[in-house]
């Protein structure tokens, strides 16, 4: 009796030691983080239309918005890729979550402001995204006004929720 109760002692014993040896492995494992989100809109082709492509998003309900389209709602399939082709050549942005994901690529802004309805789109989405108290240039003229107020409007509904 006395051998079988060092003998269970031992075995506890090196279960023990076992369980201390292993804890700290498996302490310091961390699960991997999730992938950011990212988008992209390729080149424009030969109609002016492109493709915007995004991964590591969660799947479930989207909205992919711009400063010409306004914002339309899609679903992210599973594995959290999606492209959805055929769209005008512009800027484009995806909000799922409440957080929001610029894509990269897409129509730039003209290094001088322009004076059309689509540089007034563009330059209006771009200053409300960096300023949702952003308003109007003053010299713009009616065209370029009307734009940036339709571009400011729909950047306000993504960027300053």
């Amino acid at each position: 009796m006395h051998r079988r109760a060092r003998t269970s002692a031992a075995a506890l014993i090196t279960l023990g030691v076992s369980a201390l040896v292993a804890a700290p492995t498996t302490a310091l494992a961390q699960p991997s983080p999730t992938p950011a989100a990212t988008c992209t809109v390729s080149a424009a082709d030969s109609a002016d239309r492109v493709t915007v492509a995004g991964q590591g998003f969660t799947q479930g309900q989207a909205q992919l918005s711009s400063p010409s389209g306004g914002t339309t709602a899609f679903n992210v399939p599973a594995g959290g890729s999606f492209q959805i082709g055929n769209k005008p050549d512009d800027r484009y942005a995806v909000t799922q979550g409440g957080s929001t994901t610029v894509c990269t690529g897409g129509t730039k802004p003209a290094a001088t402001p322009g004076t059309t309805h689509k540089a007034g789109l563009i330059a209006g989405w771009d200053a409300v995204r960096a300023d949702c108290d952003a308003t109007p240039p003053a010299s713009a003229n009616k065209a370029f006004s009307d734009g940036w107020t339709k571009g400011a409007s729909v950047a306000r509904e993504v960027f300053c929720k």
